[in-house]
């Protein structure tokens, strides 16, 4: 009897224990759940879309404003240039010089440019400066001691080198070694060779190697660390005189901005 009371006791006591455990997981949910709720309503999720709205009105703003200074740069920048290529090229020209042979000397035969300016002589090369002035011209540079130096040889140098590009690029080079010894101070411009058309090239064949020419000058200006101007594409056929090499006066006006727009002038 005793031992059934026992059973019995033990049953109702287990039974305790499992009611007290299901209590006690209630209200730890009930508190756990408690305190989510509390932690909610005391920190509200932020609404972030208004905010984005305005970064994205912010971003827009920004971009419209950098777009406008580009546009109103790059107006002055038109506006200046304009005002520039309007100036008289004598002006643009200042405290500059041309050397060269007897195309240069159209710069001023034909009204170009100021002869004052232009320092030239016909039969000018680089292969034999010594003999044919471009020395002579050098010095007399020097004594204007200008600020901007733009070259204009070749034609000459393709009898005298007889179409030997390396030797005219030889050539060429003491040329500019003598200048920049001379003048260390002037910037220098060397300009191309200009095309000769085909009857001087089937007459001369040696003048069929000028783009051979201006190749090896391209190498030697950047060697030299000098600006090397290509004027080939202001040469057109109507532009040639009878010898097919010297050019008509509607040529100089282009082979002018060529320059001043490489010195930025």
């Amino acid at each position: 009897m005793k031992d059934e009371n026992r059973k019995k006791w033990s049953k109702g006591e287990e039974q305790d224990k499992i009611l007290r455990m299901a209590v006690i997981v209630v209200v730890v949910l009930l508190i756990i759940g408690g305190i989510i709720v509390a932690v909610k309503l005391l920190n509200p999720r932020v609404d972030i879309t208004e905010g984005t709205k305005k970064l994205k009105e912010l971003e827009q703003a920004d971009l419209k404003t950098a777009e406008s200074k580009i546009e109103e740069l790059e107006e002055a920048e038109r506006a200046a240039d304009e005002e520039r290529k309007s100036r008289p090229v004598n002006e643009r020209f200042a405290n500059c010089l041309v050397l060269g042979d007897s195309i240069t000397q159209g710069l001023y035969e034909f009204g170009i440019m100021d002869q004052s300016l232009v320092i030239a002589e016909k039969g000018a090369e680089v292969t034999r400066p010594e003999d044919t002035g471009t020395i002579d011209m050098i010095k007399k540079a020097e004594e204007a001691n200008p600020k901007y130096l733009f070259l204009a040889f070749g034609m000459n140098d393709v009898d005298a080198a007889r179409g030997d590009a390396s030797a005219f690029a030889e050539g060429y080079g003491k040329v500019l070694d003598e200048i920049k010894s001379s003048m260390p101070d002037t910037k220098v411009y060397v300009n191309c060779v200009l095309p000769a058309d085909k009857q001087a090239v089937e007459n001369n064949e040696w003048y069929g190697n000028i783009p051979d020419y201006n190749e090896k000058l391209k190498e030697l200006c950047e060697k030299k660390d000098v600006i090397y101007i290509d004027n080939t594409e202001l040469v057109k056929e109507e532009y040639y005189a009878d010898d097919g090499i010297h050019q008509a006066p509607d040529y100089y006006p282009g082979w002018v901005e060529n320059m001043a727009e490489a010195a930025d002038l």
